[in-house]
């Protein structure tokens, strides 16, 4: 069996050809190679948590970013990722007291800032607490039943930052906590005093080749 081409065909299989030839081959790019970085100076250290095996840091009120929870970034370049987990701080009462004595909502807010003592972001959380269910962990080396200490981390909330690529270090530092209870609302933000928890703090960042 013949098979005739019509011009018209012949001139469209042309075309596809042509066109197929001049179309530029994409390169396809690697992507940044992110190193992690999860070193941290904590001059307020918890412990350790005994399920998660977290360091926890008290976050303390201050305007100083070198007395915050400080991270200092390699040399790097581009943009690097700032993330950590911030909880609200409770003192846990003896399991004995009524949920309804020991409740406790608690919000606090934390800077990050940067070696100027610049403010480069904000976190907070909000959580209550009534039994032990309301906690991410217990923190051992205390004298409490099971050797945990009173002061335990509430649930997560996690945090990101983004830090400009000129920044080479940064500290995350308290700014206030309110606290509600069975007495009241009260807020605190005295320099030296305890707001929140961290932990889980690691920077995402590109090094510098």
């Amino acid at each position: 069996m013949l098979t005739f081409r019509t011009p018209f065909t012949a001139y469209m299989c042309v075309l596809i050809s042509v066109t197929l030839a001049a179309a530029p081959q994409r390169r396809t790019s690697r992507p940044p190679a992110f190193k992690v970085l999860q070193d941290a100076k904590c001059p307020a250290s918890l412990g350790t948590g005994v399920k998660s095996s977290r360091l926890f840091c008290d976050v303390l009120v201050t305007d100083k970013a070198a007395e915050g929870v400080v991270m200092t970034i390699p040399k790097h370049r581009g943009a690097s990722t700032l993330h950590f987990d911030l909880h609200n701080r409770f003192t846990v009462t003896p399991d004995a007291v009524q949920p309804v004595q020991a409740f406790a909502r608690n919000a606090a807010v934390v800077a990050v800032l940067g070696p100027k003592n610049d403010i480069i972001g904000r976190g907070a959380t909000m959580s209550e607490f009534r039994t032990s269910a309301d906690l991410f962990d217990r923190i051992g080396g205390g004298g409490g039943p099971g050797g945990v200490k009173a002061v335990a981390p509430g649930m997560p909330t996690s945090i990101d930052v983004t830090i400009a690529a000129a920044v080479s270090s940064i500290s995350i530092v308290g700014v206030r906590v309110e606290v509600t209870n069975r007495l009241g609302t009260q807020t605190y933000d005295t320099p030296g005093r305890p707001v929140a928890i961290i932990s889980n703090m690691r920077i995402d960042y590109v090094p510098l080749r």
